[in-house]
């Protein structure tokens, strides 16, 4: 089964899907200088800079089908000057969802239980 790198968030006006793509990652990597990983690495260290907040936001909201005109404009509305520390868990799940996938991907499905079976197998019988 492959992971999805899908995930979503609250944003600006609302909840909204981000993805970044391997396309969007190599955009990414371009505007900010550093690859995905290093990134998400200044995003949680607390040392990113503003291209590393604002970008994955604009790119992962495209990536997951909105308009590339609408997402820039909730990214200038709602990624600037005195918002952009608190966007930090937001940019790490996005970027984190990209490099290992979406968190909620491994929790068990509506009525599945997770984990091993507690019904012996016919050969511990």
């Amino acid at each position: 089964m492959s992971r999805s790198a899908r995930c979503t968030g609250v944003f600006g006006d609302g909840k909204h899907d981000f993805l970044l793509t391997i396309g969007a990652l190599e955009e990414l990597q371009e505007k900010c200088d550093a690859g995905p990983e290093e990134i998400w690495n200044r995003v949680l260290t607390g040392s990113w800079r503003v291209a590393d907040i604002r970008e994955p936001i604009r790119l992962g909201l495209i990536g997951a089908g909105m308009e590339p005109i609408k997402a820039l404009v909730l990214v200038e509305r709602y990624a600037r000057e005195g918002m952009l520390s608190g966007l930090k868990p937001l940019v790490a799940s996005i970027i984190g969802a990209a490099l290992v996938g979406a968190p909620d991907e491994d929790a068990p499905a509506p009525g599945k239980r997770r984990g091993r079976s507690r019904t012996p197998s016919p050969a511990a019988s």
